[in-house]
């Protein structure tokens, strides 16, 4: 049975759990543009009713090409999107550009991109976020995200055990007075919870229960609550991050974001000497994909990412921290290195 619930949360306007959601969406939303990709488009287009006046296959997040889409793109009165985070953030650049209503049916929870108001966008090889979008509706079908690989489901976790490094830089910044947005420690500590969250459900998320599922989702949403009131992300984006867009940068692949943002936390940790062991096993726990093997890297591409971080996390200014404090020298490389499964 369905669970409509009136959320308190930042920018989710309605949240449905449940099974069987799908089924007969279509005639809610009027003349409705759909953007997916084949294979989450082809499990839900027999069971939405009401068929779209378009679907746009979703290709890829270049900032140009967004724009062609949008500007060729039919009226309509909302926008759905089906599928990942790419085509979860083509619906949310079309519904910010045109002021309609989003609705999100995630086929997978492997980023937040189905409740985030910003849009991700590749612009000359750089991600950016830009816009703001709430969903008028997010519906999670715990069926419909089974469908797709537990792992890939499970990649969701990295832009949650993300808080881990990311806050550890937002008090670093601080602490030498390098953070202008000031520092919330209150935030941080409700933060930090989230991960002491996902190991208890450790065993959920592995199986991908039901619970486990919904921990996912509802970490996300409180990551919302967290951050959309600071104006900013930094308690869960930081130098796992900037290692992750690097590493983009360099090879021009499109990674599974949570594995390769896994990496950096890995890699990161030991950086900031901020219990590398600890974050480690959690991710063990919790069945997250991240060695390099796992992320079709080679040695040479770590190394490679690695050497150019400073220089790339300055070109991109981002955040201070602790890229910016700590030399990544070759001693450090040749160690974390070493013990990483290529």
């Amino acid at each position: 049975m369905s669970l409509l619930e009136q959320l308190q949360h930042a920018n989710v306007k309605h949240l449905e759990f449940g099974r069987g959601l799908v089924h007969g969406l279509g005639s809610q939303f009027g003349r409705y543009v759909v953007t997916s990709m084949p294979v989450p488009w082809g499990l839900v287009k027999g069971q939405i009713g009401a068929q779209p006046v378009k679907v746009i296959d979703v290709q890829d997040m270049e900032l140009e090409h967004a724009k062609q889409i949008e500007q060729i793109a039919p009226s309509c009165d909302a926008v759905v999107a089906v599928g990942g985070g790419q085509a979860m953030d083509m619906g949310k650049y079309i519904a910010w550009k045109r002021g309609c209503p989003l609705i999100t049916i995630p086929t997978i929870v492997s980023t937040n991109a189905y409740v985030t108001q910003a849009v991700g966008v590749r612009n000359n090889g750089r991600v950016e976020y830009i816009g703001a979008v709430t969903p008028e509706l997010v519906v999670v079908d715990y069926d419909l995200i089974r469908t797709a690989p537990a792992e890939l489901n499970i990649a969701g976790c990295g832009d949650i055990l993300s808080i881990h490094t990311a806050s550890f830089d937002w008090k670093l910044a601080y602490d030498v007075g390098q953070e202008p947005q000031g520092y919330v420690p209150e935030a941080v500590e409700r933060a930090r919870g989230l991960i002491r969250r996902l190991d208890e459900a450790a065993e959920e998320i592995r199986t991908l229960s039901d619970e486990g599922i919904r921990t996912i989702v509802e970490c996300y949403l409180e990551i919302n609550d967290i951050c959309i009131p600071l104006g900013h992300y930094r308690a869960e984006e930081g130098p796992e991050h900037f290692f992750a867009y690097n590493v983009e940068y360099l090879t021009r692949r499109t990674f599974v974001h949570g594995w390769i943002v896994g990496l950096g936390i890995q890699l990161m940790s030991q950086l900031q000497e901020n219990a590398p062991e600890e974050i480690e096993a959690i991710m063990q726990r919790v069945g997250l994909p991240h060695s390099p093997r796992a992320n079709g890297l080679s040695r040479a591409d770590v190394i490679t990412a690695l050497k150019t971080l400073r220089e790339r996390t300055l070109a991109d200014e981002r955040w201070y921290g602790i890229i910016h404090q700590r030399g990544i020298t070759p001693d450090f490389i040749e160690r974390v290195t070493a013990s990483l499964d290529f």
